[in-house]
């Protein structure tokens, strides 16, 4: 996990169970509430190496991650790959999301521009 002056970056691995998505998503609220608590913001997540989650993870998920992020998040990119099944689970875990636009895509690049387009950019400031 990665913040950047409006945009947060996450590189998700391995399988997720209930202890990860508690530990990320704790990380996520401490960073969200240091960084981002007075301006918009972004998220670009990687799952490109990610392994999936458990069932018992999604649910958690799906219920307590808009907790970890305030208000100002716009927009979320994912970065899924080629992978249906990966594609399948996230629109799953975010089914609930309408406080901001979620998408999901192939590549890093795309999401990196589609996220520019709105003014979220990695860059060097933390």
């Amino acid at each position: 996990i990665k913040p950047y002056s409006n945009l947060l970056y996450i590189e998700n691995f391995l399988a997720w169970n209930e202890k990860i998505v508690t530990n990320v998503l704790a990380d996520v609220k401490k960073i969200v509430d240091t960084c981002y608590h007075d301006k918009p913001w972004g998220i670009l997540s990687d799952r490109t190496a990610w392994k999936l989650g458990t069932p018992e993870a999604e649910e958690l998920f799906s219920k307590t991650a808009p907790d970890a992020m305030n208000s100002r998040l716009t927009h979320i990119a994912v970065v899924v790959g080629e992978s249906e099944i990966t594609r399948w689970q996230i629109k799953s875990m975010t089914k609930n999301y309408d406080a901001h636009e979620t998408r999901l895509f192939n590549t890093m690049k795309e999401a990196e521009v589609w996220l520019a387009s709105f003014g979220y950019r990695r860059d060097d400031t933390d």
